[in-house]
């Protein structure tokens, strides 16, 4: 170990000489080669992990590089992962990188896992990001987990220090899936969120700092806002028959008077289109919220962000009956 390469982060107490010795010798799987997976890997190899694997069946396209800044031009049509390889293998020759030119599947999971100690899931796909909170409970590994869409980024950290995983929080028969092809992103928010999930790897690795763990972190690029919403004591609730999914055929059926109804997106998603019946309180501004009703029905983008602010509520105020708009603005 050249101790020169690693100075910046040796003289950091928290890091030491101790906690960069656990960097090179932990061993990290990187599922997904793409928007995260780029910043994730140029990161991780920087900052001296010492045996990383990086999985990705994809080929690099001409839309991948407005984002995925490791690739060039001349690299459409090749895979991802051995182009990636073979520029990360200049940054530092500490780091062995093993590159696996296919997707994560019920053959392969349970493997590639197993003999890896922090998995981190860059992918877009929801299925392979249940696969990997499967497989990662039943190893006991931590998921680190990031997310995308349009100007907004999610991370947490899944299955560590006792916190629940992934499919606890997000049921998958009540998850929708996007992807960036499907409905966009913004370029540079990937490197945003890859860089948080690589500090959480690293967090995870050396024991340093407050982990994510238990904790969802959202950021709003487009609002220039960021919040942490608390998970692990609302996920033991399991949202039972006081937090029901409402339709918007549904919705137009009651009697509005009875509910609060609360549009929990930022002000700039809302001005640009909402549905009048909603008042806009986005989810940071929700501490000093206070019922005056018993009922209330909330609304988000996709149905994703209105789970966890249920469940927020619900530990404040248990007496509420609340309603979630199923599938959000994207059902409507």
């Amino acid at each position: 170990m050249n101790l020169k390469r690693y100075q910046r982060q040796i003289v950091l107490p928290e890091i030491g000489l101790e906690g960069q010795e656990k960097l090179l010798r932990a061993r990290v799987l990187v599922v997904g080669a793409g928007g995260l997976g780029v910043p994730v890997l140029q990161y991780l190899v920087g900052m001296g992990v010492g045996h990383i694997s990086v999985l990705d069946g994809d080929v690099v396209s001409m839309s991948n590089l407005q984002r995925q800044v490791i690739y060039r031009t001349n690299d459409i049509g090749k895979p991802k992962v051995d182009i990636a390889k073979h520029s990360l293998d200049g940054l530092n020759p500490d780091v062995e990188i093993k590159a696996y030119f296919e997707n994560l599947t019920d053959q392969n999971a349970s493997e590639l896992i197993a003999r890896h100690d922090v998995i981190v899931d860059c992918t877009d796909n929801l299925e392979v990001r249940y696969l990997i909170d499967d497989q990662c409970r039943e190893h006991g590994k931590p998921f680190v987990y990031g997310a995308l869409y349009k100007y907004e980024g999610q991370v947490s950290v899944f299955n560590y220090l006792g916190t629940p995983g992934y499919r606890q929080l997000f049921p998958d028969d009540q998850a929708k899936a996007v992807n960036c092809a499907e409905i966009g992103v913004l370029g540079a928010l990937p490197g945003i969120i890859g860089s948080f999930q690589a500090i959480e790897v690293v967090k995870t690795i050396t024991g340093f700092g407050e982990s994510l763990a238990g904790k969802l972190m959202v950021i709003d690029a487009a609002a220039n806002e960021s919040y942490v919403i608390k998970l692990a004591e609302q996920v033991k609730q399991k949202q039972k028959a006081n937090s029901d999914l409402i339709s918007w055929k549904e919705l137009d059926s009651l009697n509005e008077s009875e509910f609060h109804l609360i549009d929990i997106r930022t002000p700039i998603l809302y001005d640009n289109y909402h549905d009048d019946r909603f008042a806009n309180i986005p989810i940071n501004e929700l501490e000093g919220f206070q019922p005056t009703k018993d009922k209330l029905i909330l609304v988000c983008e996709q149905g994703i962000s209105t789970r966890n602010v249920s469940l927020e509520l619900k530990s404040r105020f248990p007496y509420l009956r609340i309603y979630q708009v199923k599938g959000g603005y994207q059902s409507k």
